[in-house]
């Protein structure tokens, strides 16, 4: 009995350890964040107990099966780099799915606060691009970690939006997360991305709105009625980079349109991720690496059954998340996945910036949220996990 102890006390310090690292490599440069998933993936992998764990939840081995299968496609198109990317995202879902295991709500909110004091190094190096590039006279757009400029202004829409939940979560260090709220908007002024600024705001609405913060929202209204007028104003100014808004919904017209060609060329199966970089030259289309709309990029990658797959897991975890929310199963983090997964498909209509290194990576932490089964800090396994985990019960205090 006294050995079973040990060894469940030292398999929650592994998983602690694990979860940490994750976090903290989402604001490293990207090659480490691409490193840590991939370690993370093979770790998963090769444990028994923790595939287990990881492959547990209903239809995860579906999820599971469809990214190796669309490596495969894309090998036979020779989209060589669409196959790396299929086994990359196949690592970043284990990582997650295993997070989702041992998830409890103490640990979650110490892997929040992490990302909320890792973040602030990513605006300080921001702000240090910022510096030299004004030197230098190139365009003043920050990526901070990231390969990309708008890349860095999801990561900091998600960080805003997290800062956002833990300050009207605790009473604790509520000037902490009001700093990083700040330094996350920040970042999204310094990345200059116009999608970035609006849906940030959005975001911030709803999660007022669903946390029943009526006084918050009305306030954040009339600042948002301020921004308008200073939008037919002075904006230009102080943001420059929204005079260019009608050149970018030009270039994502020709960039959708070239996406609706190679969805018809390919209409059942696709050419495996990152199809658009392959075929743009074919149809004369905008040189970029994706299709800027997340739903013609699923399509364009993963055609209509790959889509159809990925969709229907999709909506079972919202259906998951809001029956949570409806049973008061940890409803709280329920609400910030909702208003993480809104932000993502309300950027995801002009950009695919979820489907990046750091911004997925901290997205899947978040989902990882639904493996929360009690407010107490003791993991809990799986009920189903083909009778190869030791059993641990949960304790309600």
């Amino acid at each position: 009995m006294t050995q079973e102890i040990h060894q469940s006390l030292s398999d929650e310090k592994k998983q602690k350890i694990f979860a940490f690292c994750i976090v903290v490599s989402i604001f490293l440069p990207y090659y480490v964040t691409a490193a840590a998933i991939a370690a993370g993936g093979i770790y998963v992998l090769c444990g028994r107990e923790r595939r287990a764990w990881a492959m547990a939840e209903p239809f995860s081995r579906l999820i599971l099966a469809v990214f190796p299968l669309w490596s495969l496609i894309s090998l036979a198109y020779q989209n060589f780099l669409g196959a790396g990317v299929a086994l990359i995202i196949v690592a970043a879902l284990l990582t997650a799915f295993y997070l989702r295991s041992f998830m409890t709500q103490r640990l979650f909110h110490s892997l929040l606060d992490v990302a909320c004091l890792c973040s602030l190094s990513s605006t300080m190096v921001a702000f240090g691009q910022i510096l030299y590039y004004a030197g230098t006279g190139d365009e003043l757009r920050a990526e901070s970690v990231c390969m990309n400029p708008n890349y860095y202004g999801m990561l900091m829409e998600f960080v805003a939006i997290i800062a956002l939940y833990r300050l009207f979560g605790t009473e604790k260090n509520r000037r902490f997360y009001m700093v990083v709220l700040a330094s996350s908007l920040l970042g999204i002024y310094f990345c200059a991305s116009i999608s970035a600024a609006a849906v940030v705001c959005g975001s911030i609405l709803l999660f007022l709105l669903l946390r029943g913060r009526y006084k918050y929202c009305v306030i954040f209204t009339a600042l948002g009625a301020v921004a308008v007028i200073a939008a037919l104003t002075v904006l230009p100014i102080i943001f420059p980079r929204a005079s260019d808004a009608d050149h970018s919904m030009d270039q994502r017209l020709s960039i959708w349109h070239t996406a609706l060609q190679g969805i018809l060329q390919h209409p059942l199966f696709g050419q495996g991720p990152v199809t658009y970089e392959m075929i743009y030259t074919q149809f004369s289309g905008y040189a970029t690496h994706h299709a800027h709309n997340l739903i013609l990029d699923t399509f364009l990658n993963y055609g209509v059954v790959g889509a159809s797959l990925i969709g229907f897991f999709l909506l079972y975890q919202l259906r998951l998340v809001i029956r949570r929310i409806r049973r008061g199963i940890s409803s709280s983090t329920g609400v910030l996945l909702l208003v993480m997964t809104f932000a993502t498909f309300a950027h995801g209509m002009t950009d695919t910036t979820v489907m990046w290194l750091q911004t997925g990576l901290l997205f899947l932490l978040v989902y990882s949220s639904v493996g929360i089964r009690s407010e107490v800090s003791l993991p809990v396994v799986p009920a189903y996990a083909k009778g190869l985990l030791p059993v641990r019960q949960e304790h309600h205090g």
